[in-house]
């Protein structure tokens, strides 16, 4: 794994925090195709995740949830439990295919895609 100077250290010193997980999350996302539905310019065939991370969702059938980590985490274990407004129940589950701690990966690379500094907490 190539990595910035400063990740190495923190990695070498015992100290990889949240940016380090976002790193390895983005991989996660790119490797499973993600991007495909959750871009901008993916032709929005699921919800962009861009600034999602603190932000209010309004779901298919009403209600709203806040998009914290546990709203994340369960999207991608469970999709269908919260099917945000205006989308369709396309994406399937990742529960067997994703490690926890692959799953925390993607939550912070998803916290990074909303400008949010991580921290490798959960």
């Amino acid at each position: 794994v190539v990595m910035e100077e400063a990740d190495y250290q923190n990695w070498l010193g015992g100290r990889a925090g949240g940016d380090l997980m976002a790193n390895s999350g983005e991989r996660l996302f790119t490797r499973f195709g993600c991007q495909t539905c959750h871009r901008k310019d993916s032709g929005q065939r699921g919800p962009a995740l861009d600034g999602l991370f603190g932000s209010t969702v309004q779901l298919s059938g009403g209600g709203r949830v806040p998009a914290d980590a546990d709203y994340i985490r369960e999207s991608i274990l469970n999709p269908g439990a919260k099917i945000v407004r205006g989308y369709q129940l396309l994406m399937p589950t990742y529960k067997n295919q994703l490690t926890p701690e692959q799953v925390n990966e993607l939550v912070e690379y998803v916290k990074y895609l909303g400008g949010i500094k991580t921290t490798g907490t959960q």
